[in-house]
């Protein structure tokens, strides 16, 4: 299954995060963490995101890890290594789980 996701329709015009369901909850929580990781190591070609698949629901049975890259300029590629689940994450950057370093040029 794959799970495309605009991040931004988590977050109201300020940038904070929306009233959400106890599952929007659950989704954001993994999806926010993919991100964090990811940007605070957007240099690296495979981010092993100190996450696991079954984290995303609370009925899922698999312990696989997620692993995530960024594949464009603000787009988020991530899969488990286990089971089929994998998606993207767009529109993250600049939002507060954005890690990277600002670049001067």
């Amino acid at each position: 299954m794959t799970l495309k996701v605009d991040f931004s329709l988590f977050l109201d015009e300020r940038g904070d995060v929306t009233d959400l369901t106890k599952q929007a909850k659950t989704v954001f929580k993994f999806l926010s963490k993919i991100v964090s990781s990811v940007s605070d190591n957007i240099e690296q070609p495979l981010i092993n995101v100190d996450l696991k698949c079954n984290t995303r629901a609370d009925a899922l049975s698999c312990n696989g890890c997620i692993e995530a890259t960024s594949i464009a300029i603000g787009l988020i590629e991530w899969n488990c290594d286990t089971c089929e689940a994998s998606g993207t994450i767009s529109n993250w950057q600049g939002t507060t789980w954005d890690k990277q370093k600002p670049t001067l040029h």
